[in-house]
């Protein structure tokens, strides 16, 4: 077992809310995935000695993977710094058959628990794919799979330790030394600090007509206010014994003259590519659920901007903002009949997003969701009071953008293929998730993850199809 030491600080007030769903059960994992070719011959040995020798290198580089929290059932739970990390307990090298076999590994990984017990909150598991020889080359698929606890790390965070890891690959290479017996502990050299909680950064002040809107929104008797506008938003929250904690994942890649395409589009019209991945979004599910009164869409974004803390580092610092797409918006994309009339309708969808992710930007840190936090007096009661009522949104949308390789960034026979960026289930949380991610020069992939049985199986595939013909569809190229 990794050993015990000394308090680090208290959770911030957007940590608590992770731990907060560790005590309930309903959240586990965020996993960044790279994908690698291999182009030698690459023994199993080596490859776990190399991975042992990175893990001093990237606990110096991101010291929350040095750090456990305790007290998660308390109003105050604290990180700790861990003396030791048993190796065991964050590396492991697996074999599947092929990158079909990705997602649903990914599914399984998700649905493991964090331990309790004054360990890591994060492991790397290798997925090795069969080694494959011919006469001229020797080559192997490797997926390496960061997976790690919300609480220590956004989206973002998981691009940095990849970064990190394969710049001290990289060193292990150019050092030129034999692989090493794998040490069965590394003890974590001290003094362990963590960067400071979001509150006490930044200010987030909250305007009273923003403050009012959300406190009548959550609390006021609906006798009083009236009902809102139905919203599709699959099954309503239920407790695990209903609707079991299982994730599901659904993998999209979209290949690189298609992403190319897909960016000039989007510059012509003055959109960003999140706001054209949203718009295919809403007009796919517009599509697929004629009958649905309105979406509402969360779109998360980085708060690293106005923190001033680097993309390098490991912390949690996302917000989120919502849009919106009542009946007569939804109305208006159902009536077009025509590739024409659809693609015109597409950038009709990805402007109005744009506009409104613009305002948010412009006014945080003013008036933003986690300002609300220090509200929150009990995160445990705050999600359980969710139980038997209607999701809050349709979906949570999250972009990271594209992992950027310099010039003799990666070890001299490894060459990156893809990432993957996935979530789990979110028992509480939107119907589904979209995340995506692309690499530079190589494709983009979006993850489609949801909870069994909130979502009909049927929605995600029609969801999967519509991303994947988006560059088609904009060409005129796709049937409707």
């Amino acid at each position: 077992m990794s050993t015990m030491g000394h308090v680090l600080r208290p959770l911030g007030m957007l940590e608590k809310l992770y731990t907060a769903r560790q005590v309930l059960g309903i959240y586990n994992s965020v996993i960044i995935t790279a994908t690698y070719m291999v182009l030698s011959k690459l023994e199993s040995d080596s490859l776990y000695s190399n991975l042992c020798t990175t893990i001093p290198g990237l606990l110096h580089s991101h010291p929350s993977l040095g750090c456990y929290f305790e007290g998660e059932d308390t109003p105050e739970p604290k990180f700790r710094c861990l003396n030791t990390i048993i190796v065991e307990d964050v590396l492991q090298i697996i074999d599947i058959e092929d990158r079909e076999g990705l997602a649903q590994k990914l599914q399984v990984f998700h649905d493991e628990q964090w331990p309790i017990d004054k360990k890591p909150l994060w492991k790397l598991i290798v997925m090795r794919e069969p080694q494959v020889v011919s006469d001229t080359s020797i080559c192997i698929t490797l997926h390496i799979a960061f997976v790690y606890h919300h609480v220590i790390g956004d989206g973002l965070s998981g691009a940095a330790f990849h970064a990190s890891l394969l710049q001290e690959l990289k060193n292990i290479e150019q050092a030129r030394q034999d692989p090493q017996e794998a040490p069965k502990a590394i003890d974590i050299q001290l003094p362990v600090s963590l960067i400071e909680p979001i509150e006490k950064m930044i200010c987030l002040p909250l305007s009273w007509p923003f403050l009012i809107k959300q406190v009548v929104q959550e609390y006021a008797p609906r006798w009083l206010v009236g009902t809102s506008s139905p919203l599709w938003a699959g099954l309503p929250v239920q407790t695990l014994d209903r609707y079991p904690f299982r994730s599901r994942v659904r993998l999209i890649s979209i290949p690189v003259d298609g992403v190319e395409s897909l960016l000039k589009e989007s510059r012509e019209n003055n959109v960003t590519l999140t706001s054209l991945l949203t718009a295919a979004l809403v007009s796919t599910l517009a599509d697929a659920l004629p009958e649905a009164p309105r979406f509402i869409g969360t779109t998360a974004y980085t708060l690293r901007r106005v923190t001033g803390t680097s993309m390098k580092d490991m912390v949690n610092q996302t917000s989120a903002f919502e849009t919106n797409y009542s009946a007569d918006f939804l109305d208006g994309i159902k009536k077009n009949s025509n590739p024409a009339e659809r693609v015109k309708s597409f950038w009709k969808t990805a402007g109005y997003f744009h506009a409104q992710m613009q305002d948010e930007l412009a006014r945080c840190p003013r008036d933003n969701l986690v300002g609300l936090l220090p509200y929150v007096s009990d995160h445990v009661k705050y999600y359980q009071k969710k139980i038997g009522r209607a999701r809050e949104a349709t979906w949570e949308l999250s972009n990271l953008g594209v992992f950027k390789t310099t010039q003799g960034m990666e070890p001299g026979n490894w060459r990156l293929e893809d990432m993957t960026f996935t979530q789990g289930a979110q028992p509480v949380g939107s119907a589904f998730a979209v995340n995506c991610v692309s690499v530079q020069g190589g494709p983009l992939t979006i993850a489609i993850t949801w909870q069994d049985s909130v979502v009909h199986e049927d929605v995600i595939d029609t969801l999967a199809h519509g991303f994947a013909d988006l560059p088609r569809l904009l060409q005129h190229e796709c049937p409707i």
